[in-house]
């Protein structure tokens, strides 16, 4: 009980010392990128690249980068027929080499100072893009690298996904704490901003991990980086709507963990 009053106090004090930043918007827009790993997403993937077209940002300042992971479903049409003569998209396939080979290989190619990943099934608010740029040219100490966005769950449907609603909620109140102590410890899929510059200057993402978004996260703290949580910029992502699907989904994201604790474990307690 005297642990838990503890924590309880610890946090709700952060929650009130974090209500109390305040800033100006006039900050000059950047250029970004915004790169999307696809691999067989052929129901979603349209949608998400529906939700890029109308983000409410300077079109000149906007470059997307669509990626077929080698998909063997229609993915690839599906693409090349939406973004067929729109400059503002990319489209770059290869052979199936995972999303962390994916995104470096877009990254090895992008000259913007910012980039974005949003994963194919996941869609984004009109106004995140310039809300989420704004908040990290705000907040742009020297060692500001990952500012991560509010996720929430699309439209659920049945209790499974109810539940997971709930989840990211909560999930959504401790990354806003633990943005304000420096202890964010993943960067999510669905709309990450990161600094171009230090995500090449520390070798792009993992390839060896099942979880390259919570690893580069604790290599950006590991190099004595920041990462802060804007939350006011909105992305949602479609959760899985059965046991089976959200079985192997957390199987991927706790063995991840594992990796990642195991990697990094001269990181705990310290």
């Amino acid at each position: 009980y005297g642990t838990s009053l503890f924590f309880s106090i610890f946090l709700l004090l952060i929650y009130f010392d974090s209500k109390k930043s305040v800033h100006s918007n006039d900050v000059t827009l950047p250029k970004i990128s915004i790169i999307v790993p696809a691999y067989n997403e052929e129901n979603t993937i349209k949608k998400t690249l529906e939700s890029i077209s109308k983000l409410q940002y300077p079109q000149h300042l906007l470059q997307t980068y669509v990626v077929n992971d080698g998909s063997t479903d229609n993915t690839k049409q599906v693409i090349e027929t939406y973004i067929k003569n729109d400059p503002q998209f990319t489209l770059v396939s290869h052979d199936n080499m995972g999303k962390a080979a994916s995104m470096n290989k877009v990254l090895d190619i992008i000259d913007s100072p910012y980039f974005l990943c949003l994963d194919a099934d996941s869609y984004v608010e009109p106004e995140s893009l310039e809300t989420i740029a704004t908040y990290f040219l705000q907040h742009n100490a020297e060692n500001l690298a990952i500012v991560t966005p509010a996720m929430k769950v699309y439209k659920p449907k049945n209790w499974l996904q109810k539940i997971q609603r709930f989840e990211y909620i909560v999930m959504l109140l401790f990354a806003r704490l633990a943005s304000q102590i420096d202890s964010l410890y993943v960067a999510p899929g669905p709309f990450s901003m990161y600094k171009t510059s230090v995500i090449k200057q520390l070798g792009g993402f993992d390839t060896s991990t099942l979880t390259e978004d919570q690893e580069i996260a604790y290599r950006i703290q590991e190099h004595q980086y920041q990462i802060k949580h804007c939350p006011n910029a909105h992305v949602y992502t479609v959760s899985p709507d059965n046991i089976k699907a959200f079985y192997f989904q957390r199987r991927r994201w706790y063995m991840g963990g594992m990796q990642c604790s195991i990697k990094y474990q001269h990181l705990i307690a310290n």
